[in-house]
């Protein structure tokens, strides 16, 4: 009989502990790569999301929950700017140009967002990537031009089962039981798939927010009136030198605008670090928790092949008489452990992008971000030679034990 076979024979004769042992090993390989998978996507998600935008115009408050609201519509805008003011920073010799927004309502869950319709046009949701209409990427309709026209992003329509001609009333907050306004809105538009968190937004005029029914008179007479209009932000782009690399006047733009009292500057590039190490933590615990559970596996096959070891000892003293080497018995237990930890690497890697794709649609429901099983994180390159290693590390006190296994003292049976 080879030596594999024996090896195979072996794994099949103890199925229980080498199964067990297995089903331990890609627990824990599982959910490191379930962790590292899902924390390497979202690092990668909300930072490139920031780089469509140089900056965000935005009112006093926190940074952070500006960039939340601005770009993946989370969170809620911690005031107003004046439109006044959003004019004076239009007039900087940097700003090459500017889409006001104005947030707050809501419809079945979605935000729905007053902006400028320049932003199907002109706004870079990413570097050289505009939004389109064009059914062969997957869009319907038009911008809207009037007053009572909507557009709806891919993935609201789809959740939202909206189709063109579709009406809906928005809400006036973005909490269940604020009131609805009575104005019936008609979808004209819907865009082509992004990719990022505007395909789970609705936008509508930006002048049909201030008249919207339900709204103060001075809500109203903002529609009219510059002097007294609002907005919560705008989206802001910045001239560019050479190189494509933002104008460095952005920092005196930044530090004159966050001296006012009426508004300040967002880069999202520097914000969004900021949310790595609020979360960090989080990461670091459960990275922890995945290495704990892969070492107690390990630990596991260890007492498993040392158990077996002492049922085993009559056969691996046959084995020695019908020829096999001390060299032989010891490879014989290193190979199996090793072949333990290997599949059950292999199996949790497997059961790893199962995780990320069971948890894929319940991220991008909550967040707009798309998240794929298919993403390889960088720990998984070497997950499974490293866990093959540690197998064989688990293996080599047993397979020392097997090396000086004494023959005539264990060939009487084993009571």
């Amino acid at each position: 009989m080879s030596f594999w076979r024996i090896v195979l024979k072996s794994l099949r004769q103890h199925w229980l502990s080498t199964g067990l042992a297995v089903v331990s090993i890609a627990l824990g390989v599982a959910l490191l790569v379930a962790v590292s998978s899902l924390r390497e996507q979202t690092h990668r998600n909300f930072t490139q999301e920031g780089l469509g935008v140089d900056a965000v115009l935005g009112p006093k408050g926190s940074p952070l929950q500006i960039v939340l609201n601005a770009l993946y519509h989370l969170e809620e805008m911690p005031g107003k700017i004046p439109w006044t003011y959003y004019q004076k920073v239009l007039k900087s010799d940097i700003v090459t140009d500017g889409i006001a927004f104005a947030t707050g309502h809501s419809y079945a869950g979605f935000r729905v967002n007053a902006i400028d319709a320049r932003f199907f046009t002109d706004f870079e949701y990413l570097p050289g990537r505009h939004f389109s209409f064009r059914p062969e990427d997957g869009g319907e309709g038009r911008p809207f031009q009037s007053r009572d026209e909507a557009v709806a992003g891919s993935q609201a329509a789809r959740a939202l089962r909206l189709e063109l001609d579709s009406t809906f009333n928005p809400t006036c907050g973005v909490n269940p039981g604020d009131p609805v306004h009575n104005d019936r809105l008609r979808f004209v538009g819907i865009l082509a798939p992004t990719g990022t968190p505007h395909d789970r937004a609705i936008y509508i005029p930006l002048a049909t927010f201030y008249t919207l029914s339900g709204h103060g008179a001075e809500t109203q007479e903002m529609a009219v009136n510059e002097e007294h209009r609002e907005i919560s932000g705008a989206y802001l782009k910045i001239k560019r030198i050479r190189g494509g690399a933002i104008h460095p006047g952005i920092q005196d733009l930044q530090y004159n605008i966050n001296q006012s009292s009426q508004a300040q500057l967002v880069i999202p590039s520097e914000v969004l670090p900021r949310l790595f190490d609020i979360i960090g933590w989080v990461d670091q615990v459960l990275m922890g928790i995945a290495a704990l559970v892969t070492a107690l596996a390990l630990l596991f096959l260890f007492v498993a092949l040392v158990s077996a070891l002492r049922e085993r000892r009559r056969d691996l003293a046959l084995l020695r008489c019908l020829g096999a080497t001390r060299r032989t018995v010891f490879g014989l237990i290193l190979i199996e452990s090793a072949a333990i930890a290997l599949l059950g690497a292999t199996l949790g890697l497997l059961f790893g992008h199962c995780i990320v794709a069971a948890g894929c649609p319940f991220i991008r429901v909550e967040t707009g971000l798309r998240f794929s099983a298919l993403y390889i994180a960088r720990i998984e390159l070497l997950i499974v030679p490293a866990v093959a290693l540690l197998g064989l590390l688990a293996g080599l006190l047993p397979a020392i034990q097997a090396y000086r296994l004494g023959v005539l003292k264990n060939l009487a049976p084993v009571s």
